[in-house]
């Protein structure tokens, strides 16, 4: 099904407030099931980077202390381990958990995009 979205349709979403303040609460929903308070300032153009920073140190610490709960959470997210072994395009991550920080923030971004979609198909 994330085949419905392109890579420029992840692109533009990026930038559009509605999906970014979307994509945000469902980052907070997800980790707030593991016990993982995520913050949220509301800003727009910074939602990433924030959402980012915050998201690595979570990643980290699983890791290197919980694997199991970080599996349960990337389930939870619905991020399998193919998804995750693709490789990512952009050069700046580097560590694995800035890939896996990135894959979480992106398929979170696609959840949000094909809830929209079905929902204005009204199949949901």
């Amino acid at each position: 099904m994330s085949q419905l979205i392109s890579q420029s349709q992840l692109d533009r979403s990026k930038k559009e407030e509605k999906f970014v303040l979307l994509t945000a609460e469902q980052v907070r929903k997800d980790f707030a099931m593991f016990g993982m308070e995520v913050q949220f300032s509301g800003n727009v153009n910074f939602a990433y980077n924030e959402l980012f920073d915050q998201l690595k140190v979570f990643i980290d610490k699983l890791l290197s202390e919980d694997s199991e709960k970080l599996m349960s959470l990337l389930y939870q997210i619905d991020l399998s381990e193919k998804e995750l072994s693709k490789k990512v395009h952009n050069v700046e991550f580097e560590t694995i958990p800035e890939i896996i920080t990135h894959k979480i923030l992106e398929r979170e971004l696609k959840k949000v995009l094909l809830r929209a979609y079905f929902k204005e198909k009204g199949q949901i």
